[in-house]
């Protein structure tokens, strides 16, 4: 799609299109082996909805010149719409079943924000979030005991069923170097990375390593970031610390 994996010009618009592509007819993406692909700080995310194959090439994350910090490199979703549930207004802690019938099985997403949980206090204070939990359940509302319901939820403000996927997708190899960002030490969270939202996934034999970090930064989150997914599986895989700073939060 014309990524020239020479290590120089910026790659990712072609490395999107690929994927784009893939996902449009089903295809699996292989990366060119002894590649080295160049990322800029472009906002470009890759859209991953079939297996692929990094193999022995490098990807080159440049951080220093981010346009929006917030958007991942890849992200892993689902091609399964979610579902909103109408009409249930409260749950009940270790409730087994609800009655109502999905057209299949669901990681079932529920939040209550009049109740306010992990509130922080001391220097790096919050207001809490939002009492949250995540659930699996079958088509005939049958809640699988590995997750139970771990609270009441008296007054459900938001409910979502996410379709599981029954295919698993398989993301494998690679070596990633991001050149760290040189941003100040506060709590702005970079999200240059790996998203996964979707369920049945396996990530194997994956390197990060991190180059450049200074005496400041801003901090990262997890090159491999999980959310709103059941059965992720990451084995054989290298994953970097960042360089710590410290700042004070809200004080």
């Amino acid at each position: 799609m014309g990524a020239l994996g020479s290590g120089v010009s910026d790659d990712m618009m072609f490395i999107a299109a690929t994927h784009a592509l893939a996902n449009q007819y089903g295809y699996d993406v292989k990366a060119d082996n002894g590649a080295i692909y160049s990322i800029s700080g472009k906002e470009n995310s890759a859209v991953i909805h079939t297996n692929t194959d990094f193999g022995s090439a490098t990807f080159i994350i440049d951080d220093t010149a981010v346009e929006n910090l917030y958007a991942s490199i890849f992200e892993v979703r689902s091609q399964l719409s979610p579902i909103s549930i109408e009409g249930l207004t409260s749950l009940k802690k270790e409730q087994n079943k609800l009655d109502y019938n999905l057209v299949d099985d669901c990681l079932i997403k529920v939040s209550d924000d009049n109740v306010r949980n992990y509130i922080r206090f001391g220097l790096n204070q919050n207001n809490g979030r939002a009492q949250t939990d995540i659930f699996i359940m079958d088509k005939n509302g049958n809640i699988d005991s590995n997750t139970p319901i771990i609270w009441d939820f008296d007054n459900i403000t938001e409910i979502t069923a996410l379709p599981i996927d029954k295919k698993k997708l398989t993301i494998s190899g690679g070596r990633f170097i991001t050149i760290a960002n040189q941003a100040p030490s506060k709590y702005t969270y970079y999200s240059r990375n790996i998203s996964v939202k979707r369920s049945n996934v396996v990530i194997k034999n994956l390197t990060h390593l991190i180059r450049g970090e200074g005496e400041h930064g801003a901090p990262y989150r997890g090159f491999i970031s999980i959310s709103d997914s059941s059965n992720i599986l990451v084995k054989d895989c290298i994953l970097t610390g960042h360089k710590t700073f410290q700042t004070i939060g809200a004080a």
